[in-house]
């Protein structure tokens, strides 16, 4: 039996969000509290039978139970989330681990592993002046200009951070992690485009922004919607759209903009009140519209953009078509049937 056998089965509990209580209860007859208590603590191993019902309680295959641990949880250091439960957090945490395991495992395998650099390690963030600084930096620095971004999700995989979505509640929209030296940001699979493209870019600002330890979590946070207000749309763009002084402001405008940036209305009118475009008092009563014709669940406008997380899946992918890795550890490393695998798989040459 594997030596860490007993943290792999608590990492699978917790991604599952089960006690140790629930996980028995849904094993059934196989797996007592108490087994399944000392098996985590490497004081008794279970036979193969249990092993077996503890893979089909939990989702996982037998194979997980054993693989080399590559990523370990104390170099995750997630910003606490007031709104997580404690068992949802913990399930986000290790779901993250597991996938952050896969990425390595598969980056090893192909010898294809590149290293994180922060273009802003050298500027501190102590105002919302400052944050809007640093993203018309990271801008320039990465060569975007003041377009409109198409896919920040490719965008960021292809600067070294990890992209994880995933599947939970609504209490949970985004958050960002360090495995070892290389960042990750976790994002909410089902929230819609806006939504994710905005809190990717929050939590980037976490990942790249140096804020002074003085400032507290929600200071922190406002500067981290500064940097992603005016990294998605820049000053100058939403000053060349809307002018520079506004007193009233037609929704065409809003969704002429919020289409080819990916940015809500709301954001956008965020963004104008802290430029100073419109004044607090527009602004509380672009609230009150917003509150009474019930934007805050579905506002008007469209964004065709796209947002997609692809660099893992291309590695698994590319390493079963050079045939390094067969087809049954391509479907483990990308939690997928066998069969299911199969039928995505198909080589043209």
């Amino acid at each position: 039996m594997s030596a860490n056998f007993g943290e792999r089965l608590k990492g699978a509990r917790k991604m599952s969000g089960l006690s140790m209580e629930a996980l028995s209860e849904r094993v059934g007859q196989a797996v007592t509290k108490q087994a399944i208590s000392k098996y985590e603590m490497g004081l008794m191993n279970p036979g193969s039978d249990a092993l077996v019902a503890l893979s089909r309680a939990l989702g996982v295959k037998s194979d997980y139970f054993f693989r080399s641990q590559k990523v370990s949880l104390g170099e995750l250091e997630f910003r606490k989330k007031s709104k997580l439960g404690r068992k949802e957090e913990e399930s986000v945490r290790y779901r993250t681990l597991d996938f952050l395991e896969r990425y390595r495992e598969i980056e090893d395998i192909l010898g294809d592993k590149a290293i994180f650099k922060n273009p802003l390690s050298d500027i501190n963030v102590l105002n919302p002046e400052d944050a809007e600084k640093a993203a018309f930096e990271i801008r320039r620095k990465w060569k975007l200009g003041e377009a409109p971004i198409s896919n920040l999700m490719e965008l960021l995989e292809d600067k070294v951070i990890r992209i994880f979505e995933i599947e939970t509640g609504e209490a949970f929209h985004g958050i960002s992690a360090w495995a070892g030296d290389i960042p990750v940001i976790a994002v909410r699979k089902q929230d819609d485009l806006l939504r994710k493209q905005f809190t990717i870019s929050h939590e980037l600002g976490h990942i790249l922004l140096k804020i002074r330890e003085k400032n507290d979590q929600r200071a922190r946070e406002k500067l981290c919607h500064t940097f992603a207000g005016a990294f998605l749309l820049p000053e100058n763009v939403i000053k060349a759209e809307l002018g520079e002084q506004r007193t009233k402001i037609a929704l065409w405008e809003l969704k002429k903009i919020k289409g080819i940036y990916g940015i809500s209305i709301q954001a956008i009118m965020a963004r104008a009140r802290h430029l100073g475009i419109i004044s607090d008092y527009t602004y509380r009563n672009f609230c009150i519209t917003v509150n009474t014709r019930g934007w805050k669940t579905e506002e008007p406008g469209e964004y065709l953009g796209k947002e997609h997380a692809n660099r893992f899946d291309q590695l698994v992918y590319r390493a079963a078509a050079e045939e390094i890795i067969t087809f049954s550890r391509a479907a483990e490393l990308l939690n997928l049937p066998l069969s299911e695998f199969r039928r995505a798989f198909q080589l043209v040459s």
